[in-house]
């Protein structure tokens, strides 16, 4: 039953996003006008937008605009498509790991469960409107390119050759508002793809945390007899989900994170050089810095939490009253354990988990190769000045 309003907010926004951009593939029905809409954005905003991102990085420019302008947004949309392409082309998947999480083994089953999910849910959409909120400032940033008498473009500055300035003003408002929107859908893809991972790595936090206070409860031998096969059973398929999430996202979030530390720090040298408060355009780079950073940090954040809570599952087992019960049901619990001991852990690729170490160990990279980055560029304007 393909129904978002079922979800909360950030999931049916997300849902939105792709059925405004021509992305939303599930298996109903679609118009003719619909059909007709998909392939005008798949061709004009996507195809034609990104062809002409990639040639602008072998236009002839100096070389700070190639470095800071078309170079770190051509690895952000890199990192934007491949989220993009996995969540169509295995949207079925996707779905069906959204029907788990609002099926009945995921449902709480008392008021304390359920302010205990309503709390963490809340949490997350706290999260999500702060992120979507810089991006969409970094998004419409653009438009304070107008204030400026140089008629600069917001994201690239070639267009096929068109000619564009003081003398040809429609050109310019055109190529202007193409460029805006179409980086404003991207962003709207970008910021989709991210909330599918943090809300389902979400939901398997909350459920290993309501697997833990059912642990718990098992206070004699009647309940562990009636609870404990089921509770296995339900740990398993929380494995199973998470298994899953990561083999579907796993490529797409390994060169995510692969190319974070480059773009993130060619914001932050921008904010940190070319700051000027007389520019508000400027202020662009400042959200786009803080939307890059959530944006890595954020799947860290809750796949940091997955692992903590699995280390929590254990020390929960163990504080049911296992002792009270008879010697089978104790090697139940104690071959149990042997098997929680081992936490679970989301994974890019297998080269890196996503955890809070990882971000941090993102900007510190980011950090170090902004050294080497401003030591390039101080050592090119050294050179141009001795030239002339």
């Amino acid at each position: 039953m393909y129904d978002p309003g079922r979800f909360i907010f950030p999931m049916r926004f997300s849902m939105w996003a792709w059925k405004v951009c021509g992305f939303f593939n599930a298996p109903v029905p679609k118009s003719v006008a619909y059909r007709v809409y998909c392939y005008a954005f798949y061709s004009c905003i996507m195809a034609v937008y990104l062809f002409v991102l990639l040639l602008n990085v072998f236009v002839p420019q100096p070389f700070e605009q190639r470095v800071f302008f078309i170079m770190y947004i051509f690895l952000t949309e890199t990192a934007m498509i491949l989220k993009t392409l996995t969540i169509y082309r295995h949207f079925n998947i996707v779905w069906s790991l959204y029907e788990t999480t609002l099926g009945v083994s995921f449902q709480p089953r008392d008021e304390q469960e359920r302010e205990l999910q309503q709390r963490r849910l809340a949490v997350f959409n706290r999260w999500y409107y702060a992120y979507i909120f810089v991006s969409h400032m970094a998004a419409f940033g653009t438009g304070s390119h107008l204030l400026s008498a140089e008629y600069r473009m917001p994201f690239f500055p070639w267009f096929f050759g068109v000619p564009y300035g003081e003398d040809a003003h429609v050109a310019y408002y055109t190529i202007f508002a193409y460029q805006s929107f179409g980086m404003y859908f991207h962003m709207l893809l970008n910021t989709a793809g991210d909330t599918q991972l943090c809300y389902m790595m979400h939901m398997i936090g909350i459920q290993l945390e309501l697997l833990g206070k059912r642990f718990r409860d098992l206070n004699n031998s009647e309940e562990f007899d009636r609870s404990f096969v089921p509770l296995v059973q339900h740990y398993n398929k929380i494995h199973r989900m998470l298994c899953r999430v990561q083999n579907l996202f796993s490529p797409a979030y390994f060169v995510q994170f692969s190319v974070s530390g480059l773009v993130i720090c060619a914001s932050a040298y921008q904010v940190a050089s070319m700051l000027n408060l007389n520019d508000f355009s400027k202020l662009m780079n400042v959200f786009y810095m803080m939307s890059m950073t959530m944006q890595i940090g954020l799947p860290c954040y809750y796949g940091n939490e997955v692992t903590l809570k699995s280390y929590a599952l254990t020390n929960a087992i163990y504080s049911s009253r296992w002792y009270n019960m008879p010697q089978s049901n104790r090697k139940s619990v104690q071959m149990f354990l042997v098997r929680t001991n081992k936490p679970f852990a989301v994974a890019a690729f297998g080269y890196f988990n996503f955890n809070l170490p990882a971000f941090t160990t993102v900007m510190q990279t980011g950090k170090n190769k902004k050294g080497k980055v401003q030591l390039t560029l101080n050592t090119y304007f050294i050179h141009v000045r001795c030239r002339f």
